[in-house]
């Protein structure tokens, strides 16, 4: 799998969840803070942050309602 087949796999899970926008506007002030960065690895940096965020909040609210 290419970067950009997996950068486009983890956007896609990023859409489907509902948190593809905060990835976008992170992204953009990360690109802007470190211009030099790799590109795929900021991506994953955030996507990997969110998911986290994502899967935390989830996890409360399946144990809250059962």
């Amino acid at each position: 799998m290419t970067n950009e087949e997996r950068v486009e796999e983890r956007l896609i899970h990023a859409y489907q969840r509902g948190y593809y926008d905060k990835v976008m506007s992170q992204i953009k002030d990360l690109e802007m803070r470190n211009p030099s960065e790799n590109r795929y690895r900021l991506y994953d940096i955030i996507c990997d942050k969110l998911k986290s965020e994502w899967l935390k909040e989830n996890n409360e609210s399946i144990i809250e309602n059962t």
